[in-house]
């Protein structure tokens, strides 16, 4: 009886911790996403072709170009954009959606362009980051 009664205990605390590693991993999926530019919040589920970016940082502030692509609905990152950038400080300007869309965002002395076009199989999408000429 004292073994069983251990043995239940061990399955009963190992189901447990199961369940606690399970909220801990669903947690991290929906952490925001990663910066490459400190003020643009790119989902996670695009992948940055490094070769094909560039990115400066000129007196504290970057500019420049991030390519990425995904398995992402076009409207999925274009909302996305709509909610996350102007928590940033980015008022949007403009925005285009069709297969090759856009959206024009402006910033004290910057502007961020975003270029989303479908695939068969992924997303690709261009962001540019770049000072306003005085």
């Amino acid at each position: 009886m004292i073994v069983l009664g251990l043995a239940l205990a061990v399955a009963a605390s190992c189901q447990t911790m199961e369940k606690g590693g399970s909220k801990k991993a669903e947690v991290s999926k929906r952490l925001p996403d990663s910066r490459e530019f400190e003020d643009v919040l790119v989902p996670r589920e695009m992948d940055i072709d490094k070769d094909a970016s560039l990115i400066y940082r000129n007196e504290g502030k970057s500019a420049g170009l991030m390519r990425l692509s995904g398995r992402v609905e076009t409207n999925s990152l274009m909302r996305f954009f709509e909610n996350n950038m102007p928590k940033d400080g980015w008022q949007m300007l403009s925005k285009f959606r069709s297969p090759q869309s856009l959206m024009i965002f402006q910033k004290a002395g910057r502007m961020c362009v975003i270029a989303i076009e479908d695939s068969d199989l992924r997303t690709f999408m261009d962001i540019w980051v770049v000072p306003l000429n005085e």
